[in-house]
């Protein structure tokens, strides 16, 4: 794939680039979509012409079934009845002849005419407003949400904004804790010096913004004033700091607060009114998290996070030194409502790097080193590597030593550490690893400048005998070398997790909805957290916020059913829970057989005989679910435990080449815990779905999924495992496992007469911390009306150098990758759908206006660019999973 501007997605079923007219489609599954997420914010664009009497639905076409043999599924093509477009009268032009001026008018075509949408309605950004009538299908309940409301606060007064900063000698940055500690020495010495000040209305946002309510700082205005305090450095020693306070900008008037009501009419909603609210929303953001920010050890975007202490703060270890902390959440927001003003306050984990001496960091990596592996990979529950064997890993004599010393760079570059120097703890950056302290040298300046090697200066300068100089040194990033076993661990938030450690976090976080409830409510009372009414500067500034959350009316839409076949159907009456259901031994709604010719390439350690069980087993749940399943014609084997990437990537080719007719691999992989799982996942996917191009579907399995045994019977083959590895394989191979029989209320709008296509699209960017500056797009449209089968196309999207290493949150490509979706959609189905919902993952509150507008606008492009007179109903939605909105039942039943 190619980068951006010039860039050119990439699509199954498609050449490599992407031309102005697309190929004939071919249509790829999406395998896994009941785990669609629910959409937490929504905004249609209104586009209806339709008048107030009528039904806000989307019009109905009718379909004819046709086929076409090169896809392999059935397609409609509609008879679309266009209303008829009146020209415009044509009036005699001024001029010798009174020759007649017609309006140079594009001619409507009908096979692209959808509706009555007129350019005006297709081109509003007008946004619908909320009800203010809630709906009655499904099944009334009350809900608790964790918002606790603002029942207090002020509706009159002046907030005056400085700006503060705080340097040392050096003029280096300084860490946020220091510069709380500092601002606090500053404060003191200023309320001192002006004892009428009441310093509880006085807040500070650990960065450099200073506020005041009512009153401003005495004796400061624009012009800066310039202090001296003396405070610790980082070496904890005292130091002259200069403290900078200079008054910016206009003050925030806090009497808006008053008449919110009106501002929240949609007519009084204007750009204007929401910039200022959001500077109030701030302002009072600050004031409310002033005492719990000064007792946090780190501070993330809301997140507030303590030390961990035993039975008071969560910590849970996850292994290659990281832990997860438990914190917490804390925003105020807006609402519409009873109450306007809300506290949203929620539990949070986060993941940070455990604080330990280094050497016992070490133990812990080794443990997953090449030598850690051959030495420790057979055994299980073992948390560390043993001391003695790192010291025999990281030998330099050792044969494999560069090989243990490119492993361990890669989890110690960049990493904090503390030194365990009592009369210097400063804290250092990890830039490399060097030679022993035995061997690694340098020039003592204050030696009169004598070269020596770091074992010696620390036994004549400190008189400290190292007990591991073998060890490597830490390099740090001022030039300076340190042993590893004189250096702490610093607790660092990370975001670089491992699949393992990923599912760990899962396991640790998860809470019963009654536990949950009961985390919040302890942050609620904790002094040191949220518990507001010991906060000092809460009354100060005039708040009063309610002890108990709010409670909501809420309903349970009614299921939908589940239909197989004529006989099974998944009903709410015919399941344990709502949601849940098992999976009886039932044909599919359109089961699609095994290609005559299809392969079993087996790159797990199980033997071959095991696998002709496997494929047993798997014929006898195909058949009870409709599918004919004939033996493979290919089978290859290879361990991918025991060999190299490179000769499994021959192998296949030689497979695929030799075996051309060839369009289904059935795969077993290596055990998920095995480096060589993720490798040759992906080696194989590129393969067969890239670099061979149309049409050799696969299907993973992993070899615990390939053996005979459950969790409670070892001699038994686990039916729900077979019947899910079917479930993919029965999408892939074009058929249809179920289709869902709505409430007519909902089916009004999702009707498969409506001809409408779905689009969920995301954009993913690279790591933190890695030097990639390529975003991945990934678009994929429904190609049919249940919808079962998706088009789709991935792109790259570079990141421009202009963004200083943020990437682009919008789709750049989203008219090219729009217009090839709707032109593979016509294809296949002989007209263009009268309407688009857009689903959108990945986009925050603070971003969403420039992106939706972007977007929608590539999008709109798109249907103009096909014709002018394309004009579908358009439908934006925002998924937002990484909300903190919880809701919990107020009985137990």
């Amino acid at each position: 794939m190619s980068t951006l501007q010039g860039t050119r997605g990439r699509g199954r079923g498609r050449g490599s680039t992407h031309a102005p007219s697309p190929a004939p489609p071919s249509v790829s599954s999406l395998t896994d979509v009941s785990n669609t997420s629910t959409p937490t914010s929504i905004e249609t664009i209104s586009t209806s012409a339709a008048s107030d009497d009528q039904e806000p639905i989307l019009p109905i076409s009718s379909t004819q079934e046709t086929s076409r043999p090169d896809t392999g599924i059935s397609t409609a093509s509609s008879d679309i009845r266009s209303s008829e477009v009146v020209s415009p009268p044509t009036s005699l032009g001024r001029g010798r002849g009174g020759v007649r001026l017609k309006q140079n008018i594009a001619p409507a075509d009908p096979h692209w005419t959808v509706n009555n949408l007129t350019k005006e309605q297709f081109h509003s950004n007008d946004r619908p407003t909320k009800p203010n009538e809630l709906g009655d299908l499904g099944e009334q309940i009350r809900v608790i949400a964790n918002y606790f409301p603002i029942l207090k606060f002020p509706h009159k007064g002046l907030v005056y904004k400085y700006q503060i900063q705080i340097r040392n000698k050096k003029d280096l940055e300084i860490h946020r804790d220091r510069r709380r500690l500092l601002y606090n020495i500053w404060l003191k010495a200023f309320s001192q010096k002006y004892p009428q000040i009441d310093k509880h209305k006085i807040v500070f946002d650990n960065q450099s913004r200073l506020l005041t309510y009512d009153d401003p700082l005495p004796d400061i205005f624009e012009d800066s004033v310039i202090e001296i305090i003396s405070g610790p450095n980082r070496s904890n020693k005292e130091e002259q700091h200069t403290v900078i306070v200079q008054r910016v900008g206009r003050p925030v008037d806090l009497s808006l607060l008053g008449n919110l009501d009106e501002l929240f009419h949609p007519e009084s909603l204007s750009n204007d009114n929401i910039q200022d609210l959001e500077e109030v929303r701030n302002v009072l953001s600050i004031a409310l998290h002033e005492h719990c920010s000064s007792h946090a050890a780190f501070v993330y975007h809301r997140s507030f996070f303590s030390s961990t202490i035993a039975e008071k703060y969560g910590e849970w270890d996850l292994g290659l030194g990281k832990a997860l902390w438990r914190g917490f959440y804390s925003c105020l927001v807006f609402a519409k409502g009873t109450h306007h003003l809300l506290m949203n306050l929620d539990v949070k984990h986060t993941v940070f790097m455990k604080k330990q001496p280094f050497i016992e960091f070490l133990c812990e990596i080794m443990l997953h080193s090449p030598s850690g592996k051959r030495k420790y990979g057979r055994q299980k529950n073992i948390l560390k590597a043993d001391g003695g064997d790192v010291l025999n890993f990281l030998d330099i004599n050792n044969l494999a030593y560069h090989h243990e010393l490119d492993f361990l760079v890669k989890y110690c570059k960049h990493l904090r550490v503390r030194s365990q120097d009592a009369s210097k703890p400063i804290i250092y950056e990890i830039q490399k690893l060097a030679l022993p302290a035995s061997q690694q040298k340098f020039t003592w300046k204050s030696g009169k400048n004598r070269v020596i090697t770091v074992q010696d200066y620390y036994r004549e300068h400190y008189n400290i005998e190292l007990e591991f100089p073998s060890l490597p040194t830490l390099e740090m990033r001022n030039g300076s070398y340190l042993p590893m076993e004189l250096v702490d661990v610093e607790p660092v938030r990370m975001k670089k997790i491992t699949d393992e450690q990923r599912a760990l976090v899962c396991k640790s976080s998860s809470m019963k909805p009654d536990e949950y409830y009961e985390s919040i409510e302890k942050i609620r009372e904790d002094p040191k957290q949220q518990c507001f009414e010991q906060d000092p500067f809460v009354a100060a500034w005039n708040l009063n916020i309610d002890a108990r959350m709010i409670e909501l009316p809420a309903r349970v839409l009614p299921m939908p059913e589940i239909v197989y076949t004529d006989q099974y159907r998944v009903t709410s009456r015919g399941v344990k829970d709502v949601g849940v259901w098992e999976h009886k031994s039932t044909k599919f709604y359109k089961p699609a057989d095994f290609p005559g010719v299809w392969g079993l390439i087996n790159l797990s350690s199980i033997f071959q005989h095991a696998c002709e069980d496997f494929y047993k087993q798997l014929r006898i749940v195909a058949e009870d679910k409709g599918i004919r399943c004939c033996p493979p014609e290919i089978y290859e084997e290879i361990d991918a435990t025991k060999n190299e990437m490179a000769k499994i990537e021959v192998m296949l080719r030689n497979t695929i080449k030799k075996n051309d007719n060839c369009k289904f691999f059935l795969v077993i992989l290596p055990l998920k815990t095995h480096y060589m799982n993720k490798e040759a996942y992906k080696n194989v996917k590129k393969l067969c779905e890239l670099e061979f191009g149309i049409g050799i579907v696969t299907q993973m399995i992993e070899q615990s999924n390939a053996v005979i045994g459950t969790k409670n019977n070892k001699t038994k083959w686990d039916y729900a495992k077979l019947s899910n590895i079917l479930l993919k394989i029965n999408t892939k191979l074009n058929g249809t496992n179920s289709i869902l029989t709505a409430n007519s209320t909902i089916d009004r709008f999702f009707s498969r007469g409506h001809r409408i296509m779905y689009v969920g699209a995301d954009l993913s960017h690279p790591a933190p911390g890695t030097a990639s500056q390529i975003s991945t797009v990934a678009v994929v449209a429904s190609a049919d009306d249940i919808p079962n089968r998706y088009f789709k196309e991935v792109y790259q999207q570079q990141r421009p150098p202009q963004t200083r290493g943020e990437s682009r949150e919008y789709i750049v490509d989203m008219k090219q990758i729009m217009k090839s979706l709707i032109s593979q959609y016509e294809q296949l189905r002989g007209c263009p759908p009268t309407a688009i919902v857009f689903f959108r993952d990945g986009i925050s509150e603070g971003e969403f206006d420039s992106v939706f507008e972007k977007e929608l606008t590539s999008i709109r492009e798109a249907c103009v660019a096909l014709s002018p007179c394309y004009r579908p109903y358009l439908t934006y939605i925002v998924v937002s999973k990484r909300h903190h909105t919880r809701f919990f039942p107020t009985t137990s039943e």
